[in-house]
């Protein structure tokens, strides 16, 4: 493990993962946790090949969403989030009436470097479904951001 490598991580990979753990989570502090669970636990990897970039973009992003579900399994984290009000920080990224499925379907293939068969495969549904879930998630963003 070197510095250089370990900031390297860092820097190629934590606004992303936040991004991915924030929309799953819709809490900034808990999304913090997960970046730095994720980036720890791939700073104490031993060193991919080199030019391996997506590789590790899709496995950072799969880590993050295990542990995005770990952390919402959390009785604690479930009581303290289940009266989430509107106007969050998480409506800035996805309207409220999105899932916890969804929200986590969505950050996968946006920021977690899935396409919809692996994110399918990680959430444990079939792959049309999760064309079909995906779909009709973008439908709800789009109607949700569409003028009156």
């Amino acid at each position: 493990m070197t510095v250089g490598r370990d900031e390297a991580i860092y820097d190629r990979h934590a606004a992303g993962l936040y991004r991915q753990a924030l929309l799953t989570l819709g809490d900034a502090g808990m999304a913090e946790q997960v970046v730095s669970d994720v980036v720890l636990d791939e700073c104490l990897r031993s060193a991919p090949p080199e030019g391996d970039v997506n590789a590790a973009e899709l496995r950072l992003g799969i880590l993050a969403c295990r542990r995005c579900q770990d952390l919402a399994g959390d009785l604690a984290w479930r009581s303290r989030h289940s009266g989430r009000r509107s106007g969050s920080v998480l409506d800035c990224i996805a309207p409220a009436g999105l899932s916890g499925r969804e929200r986590a379907a969505l950050a996968l293939v946006i920021f977690g470097g899935c396409g919809y068969v692996e994110a399918a495969g990680e959430l444990a549904i079939a792959p049309a479904d999760m064309a079909a879930l995906l779909r009709a998630v973008l439908s709800k963003l789009a109607a949700a951001g569409a003028p009156s």
